[in-house]
């Protein structure tokens, strides 16, 4: 039901170099698409509903986090060579909507970008609602949550260190959103770009984000420094992915400026250590996205589910949530295959038969899995729901490794 989100307008972005899309120009406009051409600079500027790009190399961070920033679906076009050298499967999963080896033939094309303006608009519909809770059941989820409830209430400096896509972001809007300074707009520095003394000094009216720190020159340490034994309740929150650690570490980082960065500290879990709440955010995903399109009882294929339980998972919840949107865009039936998802189905194993005991022990976990998305904050009432004792029900999560 791709109708139920595109529209009417068709405006694509066409980010430069132009060189390898120029024969693609007119056909793309003959089949209702206005094309905008875009900078890196000027891109921020033009309203799109799909974003097309040729890659020749390894995009930066910085190109990939402006294009995520642009909320738009973004169609790579690379020769068959490149999309060799560059981490097809990272891109497309954390980054990108779709990555089409040149020469494309443009029946191909027009599709991907129609999935593309469709997911654009998905996450549009579902991006400006209430701020989502940090969900999951592992015991370092619960224990952030609990520590949201405590922090927000508190002025400092802290330290949210995790890996990429593993929710760092969102725990500093959640942190924003419980602060004294929640009416305020956040603000954020990102010291890999340029160091802005403004948007610090408004670290003590509202929140603002420090990404990239290890990036800092000597006389930027310095002056942050100054700012903060000026100010000890600044609320500046620091997003480290490890870098900052291992600048310290190596020397290029000052150690006193690093303790008065971390007086506090929040760490976010990684997905493929805590497999159990995969499942959980992903009906979560599914049903937060699929409602807006009537979507919402969309369920994942076993075959998904065993390629997801089998996926690494480098870009952790950010990955996650990208690869189920692009799911709920592709999927034709009424079930959410790998291919969906991009991901390779798992290799059975031959030793491994289907057995009623497998079948019981599926039904089990998505009874877990539905409950727990349904009442992460409350085990007696997901206990009550399954029609189980509080007892039961826990032997069941660590049955499941759900714990």
């Amino acid at each position: 039901m791709l109708e139920a989100v595109s529209v009417a307008s068709r405006q694509l972005l066409v980010l430069e170099p132009f060189d390898a899309c120029e024969t693609l120009f007119q056909p793309l406009q003959a089949a209702g698409w206005t094309l905008q051409r875009c900078t890196p600079e000027t891109l921020n500027d033009h309203a799109g509903d799909a974003l097309l790009l040729h890659l020749d190399q390894q995009p930066s961070h910085a190109l990939l986090k402006q294009l995520q920033l642009t909320g738009l679906g973004c169609v790579v076009l690379a020769d068959a060579g490149c999309l060799m050298q560059v981490d097809r499967d990272e891109l497309v999963g954390e980054w990108f909507f779709a990555a089409l080896p040149l020469p494309v033939e443009m029946p191909r094309l027009l599709e991907t970008l129609q999935q593309a303006q469709a997911g654009t608009r998905l996450l549009g519909l579902t991006s400006g609602g209430q701020l989502p809770a940090f969900l999951g059941n592992c015991g370092a989820a619960r224990s952030l949550r609990r520590q949201l409830v405590r922090l927000g209430h508190i002025d400092g400096p802290l330290l949210v260190s995790g890996e990429r896509g593993s929710g760092k972001h969102l725990l500093a809007r959640l942190l924003h959103q419980r602060s004294s300074f929640a009416a305020q707009a956040m603000r954020a520095i990102d010291c890999a770009e340029r160091f802005d003394d403004a948007a610090l000094a408004a670290s003590t009216v509202t929140t603002v984000l420090l990404e990239n720190a290890s990036r800092l020159s000597e006389v930027e340490q310095q002056r942050v420094l100054d700012h903060l034994q000026r100010h000890p309740q600044a609320h500046l929150l620091t997003l480290d992915r490890g870098e900052l650690v291992q600048a310290l570490l190596q020397g290029g980082f000052r150690r006193d400026l690093f303790q008065q960065l971390a007086v506090q500290q929040l760490q976010t879990p990684n997905l493929r250590e805590h497999p159990g709440d995969l499942l959980l955010l992903a009906e979560a995903f599914a049903n937060q996205h699929g409602a807006v399109i009537g979507r919402h009882h969309r369920r994942f294929s076993e075959e998904a589910i065993d390629a997801m339980t089998s996926h690494s998972w480098p870009g952790n919840v950010r990955e996650l949530r990208n690869r189920v949107v692009r799911a709920l865009v592709l999927a034709q039936g009424r079930q959410i295959l790998a291919a969906d998802l991009g991901l390779r189905p798992a290799q059975a194993s031959s030793d491994a038969p289907v057995t009623l005991e497998d079948y019981i022990l599926r039904a089990e976990r998505q009874a877990l899995n539905d409950v727990l998305g349904r009442y992460s904050n409350n085990m007696s009432q997901a206990a009550r729901t399954l029609g189980v004792s509080r007892p039961t029900f826990y032997r069941l999560l660590h049955k499941h490794r759900l714990r």
